[in-house]
């Protein structure tokens, strides 16, 4: 797990901290979980939305994949939803 990690995403450099993704989802209303999910200070989110959240990027400029691989290394709880 690692405190800080640098990626590119669509040609866009991107910094990001587990501390600075919790710090933008306080008080964020989780949207509803269709099939991935990711833990952030024990609310359960849709990865995408938490990425688009702390990185700014938009949801159609990444898939799920990208968003669950770089919040798994910030050590952050990935689970996926059954129907």
């Amino acid at each position: 797990m690692a405190d800080q990690i640098d990626f590119v995403v669509n040609g866009a450099g991107v910094t990001l901290s587990r501390r600075e993704v919790e710090k933008k989802m306080e008080g964020v209303a989780p949207e509803p979980v269709r099939s991935h999910a990711v833990v952030v200070s024990g609310v359960r989110y849709p990865v995408k939305q938490v990425f688009e959240a702390a990185t700014g990027l938009d949801r159609l400029d990444f898939t799920s994949a990208t968003a669950r691989r770089h919040l798994g290394k910030l050590g952050f709880e990935l689970a996926r939803e059954t129907p």
